[in-house]
């Protein structure tokens, strides 16, 4: 278990938490995303200006859930999500569930080995085209100008996504700590606004249950020899690593580390004894998605636990 689900559990009224969703979600007919939150602050009176749209937010920073969390606790038409949304979009929505999706100020990765990560890497924008139903829209606000420009160009060519607006320094009802701060300053704010004008979908990467059974029990000795062990996928741009393994006499926690593109989980495999044998997958406390990563772990650490072929 980490830290924000134990958190979660310890306080009840971070009942706006989603600690393991089901995926994709089950969304009401009007449904929003925010993508990076920070503090919450914007996000909570958003909920609270609109109490007919059910909000989501993403946010990767544990503490920043834990933030809006305390601020939201009690606000029935909002929901929050510890991971990263660059990866875990299109997994958490379904295909035109979102009538609307907006980011504030994310980081413009200015370096090239960091292109990947922008709102222009075209695996976020085929999410973004994905979930969003046809008519809606999605929004971003940055104060780099050279950063709104390449968004309105890139995800203006998107076969899907059509630009819709390209405004400097708006007039908002509701701006963020960081907007007043900089407009105080005298700097432009730059929001610029697509639509989404025809169908179109995105392969999904993560799956809901897996578990392995091997044929033969488990013993301490052979998790400890996974330590440290490492594999990749490179077809899926994949690694995973073991850590060290936990007992209560009767089954087993492995821990493990894994990256998908760079989409980092920590969990741990349990090892249950099954019918003279083993059983593998993922821990149900874990708020870890199944994800290629994931699943490889699970896959590797069975086979090299299993005593066929040895």
């Amino acid at each position: 278990m980490d830290i924000l689900d134990a958190t979660v559990r310890a306080k009840p009224q971070y009942g706006v938490i989603l600690t393991r969703p089901g995926l994709p979600l089950k969304t009401p007919e009007r449904s929003q995303l925010e993508i990076g939150f920070g503090n919450g602050e914007y996000t909570v009176q958003y909920a609270e200006a609109h109490p007919d749209v059910m909000l989501y937010g993403v946010e990767i920073s544990g503490a920043c859930v834990l933030k809006c969390a305390r601020r939201a606790a009690g606000l029935g038409n909002l929901r929050i999500i510890n991971t990263d949304a660059r990866y875990m979009l299109r997994e958490l929505f379904r295909d035109e569930s979102l009538e609307r999706i907006f980011m504030q100020f994310p980081c413009p990765w200015s370096k090239n080995a960091d292109a990947h990560r922008r709102v222009t890497a075209k695996d976020f924008a085929d999410g973004l085209a994905a979930v969003l139903k046809v008519g809606g829209t999605f929004e971003m606000l940055t104060d780099d100008e050279l950063y709104s420009q390449e968004v309105r160009n890139v995800l203006g060519s998107h076969e899907a996504l059509t630009l819709s607006g390209y405004e400097v320094s708006p007039k908002r009802e509701i701006t963020t700590k960081y907007e007043r701060k900089w407009l105080d300053e005298g700097k432009n704010i730059y929001r610029v606004s697509f639509t989404k004008t025809r169908a179109f979908s995105a392969e999904r990467r993560t799956e809901q249950e897996m578990h392995i059974k091997i044929d033969n029990p488990v013993n301490g000795q052979e998790l400890d020899s996974l330590r440290n062990i490492e594999g990749r996928d490179e077809r899926h741009n994949a690694f995973w690593k073991f850590g060290r393994a936990f007992s209560d006499g009767d089954s087993y926690l492995l821990e493990t580390l894994t990256s998908d593109d760079e989409f980092m989980q920590e969990f741990y495999i349990m090892i249950l004894p099954r019918d003279g044998g083993s059983l593998l997958r993922l821990d149900k406390t874990a708020s870890a998605f199944l994800t290629p990563a994931v699943r490889s772990a699970i896959s590797d650490a069975a086979e090299r636990l299993s005593h066929e072929g040895r």
